[in-house]
């Protein structure tokens, strides 16, 4: 080789050496993890909580719901990679108490497995796994639309989803609404809501299950799936089932009626709750006693007006009622629910103040 040439490595060698850095990267990867011992733990004395190693502990959502055994969620935000941990800690007792005993014991968890898991029922893609009252809380609100979505993103072939699909055009020139076509921005489909929902078995064409994306085809499918006879099975069974919720003449009428009564009776429970919070700290009174048991001495101010309340007011009687022949497991007036409600209207006030803050032009602050 003459003097002064270059030498250049050829493409296999290259190869090589780069698998080889690849590999030596590879192999060091949690080298460090080696040195460092993390140590994270919950502990539950006395109900109270000790976290070592963590900066700050979350308890959330505590006693909201009825029928479950795990009284508190609490979130562990550790500082180690922002790591995040869910503990369930199991209540120290977890049958039901008389009435002399410990108001607290009786409350329930704000967790219960449906809302723990917080589910989108208009969201297309979570259609299929739908309990029958979620199924029916969807009948009764109809689909969702999105109508800030004009169009969709492009594909491989530049079509794409326009909100022109959702009008029909008759032959006659008269235009109508597919009130039953849904379309997904996260999934980038349209689908059909009657015929996903209502659909015996696995229905018939993507409208009905995965969903259709083909832009290029988008208007000769949807033509033939409307004229379709499964189609117009599902949308007559769909208008039925909804006239019949409209005019409360379900088969299930009774029980709809026993479940829509309960749910106003905790929801008018909740607002008298709420105001009993907001006085005692609109005061600044202290919210317990030595104890927290229903009519017993010394329960705290929360709990004397609650038996206040129960002389007058019928939905707070009946409430105690429930609670004093353990017709319930669940009553919402121990510690955890006021602690919640008194950080989540704490933080409401907090947003009202700094909203006025960027608001105003001036504003002054005392030391």
């Amino acid at each position: 080789m003459a003097p002064g040439m270059r030498k250049y490595e050829s493409g296999h060698d290259k190869l090589l050496k780069r698998r080889k850095v690849e590999a030596l990267i590879k192999s060091q990867a949690g080298a460090l993890d080696k040195f460092i011992k993390r140590d994270t733990q919950v502990s539950v004395e006395n109900q109270s909580f000790n976290v070592d190693g963590c900066d700050d502990v979350i308890i959330v959502n505590d006693n909201v719901n009825a029928g479950s055994g795990n009284y508190n969620d609490v979130l562990v935000v550790s500082d180690n990679n922002k790591h995040l941990e869910n503990e369930n800690v199991n209540s120290l007792e977890n049958e039901i108490p008389d009435v002399g005993d410990d108001i607290n014991e009786n409350e329930g968890p704000v967790n219960s497995p449906e809302l723990s898991h917080m589910v989108d029922i208009f969201d297309p893609r979570n259609w299929d796994g739908l309990s029958s009252k979620m199924v029916d809380l969807l009948v009764i609100e109809g689909p969702k639309r999105d109508c800030s979505i004009v169009k969709g993103p492009k594909d491989k072939f530049s079509r794409r989803f326009t909100a022109n699909l959702y009008t029909r055009v008759l032959s006659n020139g008269e235009k109508c609404d597919r009130d039953w076509l849904v379309y997904s921005k996260e999934l980038d489909k349209v689908f059909c809501f009657c015929c996903k929902i209502f659909k015996k078995g696995i229905g018939r064409g993507q409208l009905a299950n995965e969903g259709f994306a083909d832009w290029a085809h988008i208007g000769e499918r949807l033509r033939e799936h409307e004229i379709s006879m499964e189609h117009v099975k599902n949308m007559a069974t769909w208008y039925d089932v909804r006239l019949r919720f409209a005019k409360n003449q379900t088969i299930d009428k009774m029980a709809q009626a026993q479940i829509e009564k309960e749910t106003d009776h905790w929801k008018k429970m909740l607002l008298r709750i709420i105001a009993v919070v907001k006085f005692l700290g609109k005061h600044n009174l202290a919210f317990r006693g030595t104890n927290e048991k229903l009519y017993d001495n010394n329960n705290g101010n929360f709990l004397g007006l609650i038996e206040l309340l129960a002389e007058f007011d019928p939905i707070v009687q009946e409430h105690v009622r429930r609670i004093t022949n353990n017709d319930i497991h669940s009553h919402y007036l121990g510690h955890t629910i006021q602690n919640e409600l008194i950080f989540l209207l704490g933080s409401a006030i907090k947003t009202e103040i700094i909203k006025k803050i960027k608001q105003a032009k001036y504003f002054s602050v005392i030391l």
